[in-house]
């Protein structure tokens, strides 16, 4: 009779695996996702990273709806069902952390634009954007990072623990992004400063201006070299999104700062008269 009694009781108890099994797959397929959009990040697709990150967002709160309306009577499946929610409310964050570094990029792009067309006020309000958005996706990610690392590893699954460690390391690794692309804006303003100097130089040089000339070329080699040196420490970015750009921008940096000082010592020969030196220093120069 006891165990007849037993197995009635088991018979009556309430599973929610069907439902945690859904939003299990939703959610898994928002991770997956977020893992294309960061390659579309990187690569400049952002049109699709845009689809991408709406597509998640979307399964991350259909799974959320999910998990806040279920519950069990087996204590294993309630503690994957409270993990999981904690795991959903982290990956709108996530999402949201996304969407401000999508939109930090498309300013970085603008302000770049605006540099080489000679715009440099409105290229230092794009950068001004790019910090903004910057701020906006540190804080969503660190509160992802909150509620993801609340999560007791001793409590998932076996089979699933290693996609917890992976998530967390992936966060670790995001942080560590949103950062050093704070860090290379602060070398960023100081290459637009440069450029603006050097573009004013040339525009000096050109009407004969050698004296104003001279110093624009001498501030800009001044901006240049503190750009260099953020930019330096950069390179070696575990991210390839940051180390790809800084890399790119201390190439150019390295070949303008051997010319800058040719530049700035033959306006001033000009400006003194002293016009085959001048040609010799002017000689000396490959960039321009």
């Amino acid at each position: 009779m006891e165990d007849e009694a037993s197995a009635a009781e088991v018979d009556n108890k309430v599973s929610a695996a069907e439902e945690f099994d859904t939003s299990f797959l939703l959610i898994n397929n928002a991770e997956s996702r977020i893992m294309s959009i960061k390659e579309d990040i990187e690569s400049g697709t952002y049109t699709a990273a845009k689809k991408n990150l709406k597509a998640s967002r979307a399964d991350f709160e259909n799974a959320q709806r999910i998990l806040n309306d279920i519950s069990s009577d087996y204590e294993e499946e309630n503690k994957d069902i409270q993990n999981y929610k904690i795991l959903a409310e982290g990956g709108l964050d996530r999402v949201r952390s996304l969407e401000y570094l999508l939109i930090a990029m498309e300013h970085f792009d603008k302000s770049l634009a605006y540099m080489y067309s000679g715009e440099f006020n409105l290229g230092k309000k794009e950068l001004d954007m790019v910090n903004g958005a910057l701020n906006e996706s540190s804080t969503s990610l660190i509160s992802a990072k909150e509620k993801i690392f609340r999560i007791d590893l001793d409590s998932v699954p076996v089979e699933q623990k290693n996609s917890f460690i992976l998530l967390r390391a992936d966060l670790e690794t995001s942080g560590n992004m949103c950062e050093e692309f704070r860090e290379m804006m602060s070398g960023m303003y100081l290459y637009m400063d440069g450029s603006e100097y050097l573009f004013n130089g040339m525009n000096y040089a050109d009407t004969e201006k050698w004296g104003k000339a001279a110093d624009e070329f001498g501030n800009a080699a001044d901006k240049f070299s503190e750009s260099q040196k953020i930019l330096e420490k950069l390179k070696d970015s575990e991210c390839s999104e940051v180390s790809v750009e800084a890399t790119e921008m201390y190439g150019f940096l390295t070949m303008v700062q051997k010319d800058l000082p040719h530049l700035e010592a033959g306006c001033r020969y000009m400006e003194n008269g002293r016009y085959s030196r001048a040609e010799k220093e002017f000689d000396m120069i490959s960039s321009f």
